[in-house]
């Protein structure tokens, strides 16, 4: 039978949601610094590999100073408590950062998008009329998941960088269509979107055409200098006489095509028969264009511009045996070129590593706080549920992040984007980071590892010995390297194989189609996050009647069901059993991260029975840094057993023999290994509900304090 929570043991329900606003803020962060990685590609034109080695090495440097923070933090006294003032001081640091983070100025942008309808012409429920009601235009999407029609449509987009854009002159840009790596098919193109930083533009000569020397660069006209390519493979031909800087329009003519006429598809052009275009910017767009003359040639201009679409409405271009879009750009606009990609590269690596100390000096005794909070078994758990609640409600918001600064109709470019995201977590997080260290107390413990700062303390050399012992007595405490098992079999599994579940559904339950894939993914997450707000709760009573051990044995059991579930409603012929098994599985992490907090502060009283010491900081550290470097491996072997399948997106639905059975196999089987072994694991497991209140008794004899009945 459960013992009864003393009324001085429990924690009011305000102070649990102030503790798990804690929470909120340490995963908006996290979520923030992932989620806008692609930031970097998008907007400053940074190689993936360079991207991928910011995203690495800061995090391992994060995994790094856990430990030494939550010793630290272990280790300090003041007259605001051992956790507060690393909250107060954590909390805004990290947040003035992570704004000053994305900072960095962007060249500017012209960005080209080609949207193919397909053979119906039409557009799919995602690209359907802005016009339509939410509501109708989910119910159209669902509707399209479930039956898993064929969506034909495809589109991708291309920005036009410094110094192929220049001030005052006009600039032929020529981009090779296979630039448009999304755009699967082009012989049904419906739309070019035109957005970017740019608000006045001057364009003419725009067509497809077709470059019989397989080159990437028209001939240029007599005259005009050879372009310069830029990142994204397009070129620059421009006379550098032609017009100066100043000039509010054009005063001399774009420079005349050369390319053979039965080469082109010409939508603009007073080179070429042009073909019919229904609208140069819709009623709807963000964007004014109007007819205007340059040296005598008939050109768009186009002012405040946002958005404009250039619809070529009941005509479709067939630009299937073309090779190039072109078209002559001329502004009258500063175009600046931003900094070059090494000092991009250094100004996010330093200064992310300076975010994720100031990260890390919020989050690590943010944690160590909660294994203190109460020392009661049952109220230990009920304080993670909460937490746990709270703190999750950022991955409903979190996946929005990159299609927020990404909107080309709220920000002209993914930098100021990013700028007004980073902006608004920065404020965030100090406004609820802070809460904590205000509104929380931490309990004062008598007698347990007195060492008082401005006392004259140990020197480094003590200090550094200090911190290695204590390091080697948690990794030590067998108890505890239980539930780190446990907690790295658990969650590193499920990052390991994170990402088979899209190809599965893209390559086998959807035929090939990517899109119907993405979809279904997406409303499985939904489904799976939803489903784990009713977890946590559930687990979190199952906790306090039946045990920890109890209800993780139930939790993780049930999360197991829902992995073989996959085997068998994961099938193209039932597309809509592929949400059977995500209400299942959310038990698994739903209950892990529930009940591991209030297991380990369980833990935290055995070792300071043994020690002498209360080291939540150093538990909490401990325990998070091996799941950070867990989840490195866990990406990285992911990637190998990805490779091994012999996936190749290329292919779509037509893929070597054997691989969509292994791509399901590690879907299904990897997780649910992992998941019997970590029972086995919190099986051998030793604190019990009973053995807890007997340690408690025996630490509040020694401190002198009344031990509960």
């Amino acid at each position: 039978m459960s013992q009864r929570t003393p009324p001085e043991d429990r924690i009011s329900f305000p102070h649990k949601i102030v503790y798990g606003i804690g929470g909120f803020t340490n995963n908006l962060l996290a979520q923030g610094i992932g989620n806008m990685m692609a930031v970097l590609t998008l907007a400053l034109g940074m190689d993936f590999r360079a991207v991928g080695l910011l995203g690495g090495l800061p995090r391992f440097f994060d995994a790094l100073t856990d430990p030494l923070v939550g010793f630290v933090s272990d280790k300090t006294r003041s007259r605001w408590g051992r956790r507060r003032p690393f909250l107060f001081v954590g909390a805004i640091s990290a947040g003035v950062i992570f704004a000053l983070l994305w900072q960095m100025p962007a060249p500017t942008q012209l960005r080209l998008k080609l949207v193919d309808y397909g053979a119906d012409g039409v557009a799919s429920a995602s690209q359907a009329d802005e016009s339509v009601g939410w509501l109708a235009a989910a119910g159209d999407g669902l509707r399209a998941i479930f039956t898993v029609e064929a969506v034909d449509d495809a589109e991708d987009e291309v920005s036009i960088r410094p110094p192929t854009l220049a001030t005052g002159t006009w600039v032929s840009v020529d981009l090779p269509l296979t630039d448009f790596e999304g755009l699967a098919t082009r012989g049904h193109l419906s739309q070019i979107l035109i957005s970017g930083d740019l608000t006045e533009v001057h364009v003419d000569n725009v067509y497809f055409y077709r470059s019989r020397a397989g080159g990437t660069e028209e001939p240029a006209a007599p005259g005009v200098e050879a372009g310069v390519a830029d990142s994204g493979g397009s070129t620059l031909a421009a006379s550098p006489g032609q017009d100066v800087e100043g000039l509010a329009a054009p005063s001399t003519a774009a420079p005349t095509p050369t390319v053979p006429p039965e080469d082109v598809i010409s939508l603009f052009s007073g080179a070429y028969e042009d073909v019919a275009v229904q609208s140069w910017s819709g009623d709807d767009d963000e964007a004014e264009v109007a007819d205007a003359e340059a040296g005598g040639d008939e050109v768009k201009h186009y002012t405040g511009l946002r958005l404009a679409r250039v619809d070529f409405g009941e005509n479709p271009v067939d630009a299937s045996g073309m090779t190039h879009i072109h078209m002559d750009i001329w502004t009258p606009e500063e175009t600046g070129e931003g900094w070059s990609q090494r000092s991009y590269f250094w100004y996010f690596l330093i200064g992310s590593l300076v975010f994720f100390l100031a990260y890390t000096i919020f989050a690590t005794p943010w944690v160590a706080l909660g294994y203190e909070l109460t020392p009661d078994y049952n109220e230990r758990t009920r304080l993670m549920g909460v937490q746990n609640f709270v703190s999750n409600t950022v991955f409903v918001i979190g996946p929005w992040f990159l299609a927020i600064v990404t909107n080309a109709a709220w920000f002209r470019n993914q930098m100021d984007g990013a700028r007004f995201l980073a902006l608004a977590i920065c404020v965030a997080t100090i406004a609820l980071g802070v809460l904590p260290a205000i509104v929380l107390r931490e309990r004062v413990l008598a007698g347990s590892g007195d060492t008082g700062a401005g006392r004259g303390g140990p020197g480094l050399g003590e200090n550094t010995i200090e911190f290695l012992r204590g390091l080697w007595q948690t990794l030590r405490t067998g108890p505890f390297l239980l539930l780190c098992v446990a907690t790295f079999l658990m969650f590193n599994s499920f990052i390991m194989i994170s990402q088979f579940q899209f190809w599965v559904f893209a390559y086998y339950v959807a035929g090939g189609n990517v899109a119907e894939g993405a979809g279904l993914a997406g409303v499985v997450g939904s489904l799976g996050t939803i489903t784990g707000f009713l977890v946590i709760a559930l687990v979190t009573w199952l906790g306090t009647r039946i045990g920890k051990r109890n209800a993780f044995f139930v939790s993780t059991g049930i999360s197991m069901v829902g992995y073989a579930l996959k085997w068998f409603c994961y099938t193209p012929e039932y597309p809509l059993l592929a949400l059977l098994p995500a209400p299942f599985l959310a038990f698994g992490l739903g209950g892990l991260f529930t009940l591991m907090g209030s297991m380990i502060a369980d833990v935290v009283d055995v070792d300071e029975l043994a020690t002498g010491e209360r080291r939540e900081g150093m538990f909490g550290s401990v325990f998070w840094w091996m799941v950070k470097l867990g989840q490195s491996g866990a990406i990285l072997v992911g990637g190998f057993l990805l490779y091994s399948t012999g996936l190749d997106a290329s292919l779509g639905a037509n893929q070597p023999d054997g691989t969509i059975f292994w791509l399901r196999f590690y879907d299904a089987f990897v997780p649910l290994a992992a998941s019997a072994i970590a029972i086995y694991a919190v099986y051998r497991y030793p604190i019990t509900e009973e053995s807890a209140l007997e340690v408690r008794k025996v630490l509040e004899r020694r401190r002198g304090v009344a031990a509960p009945a």
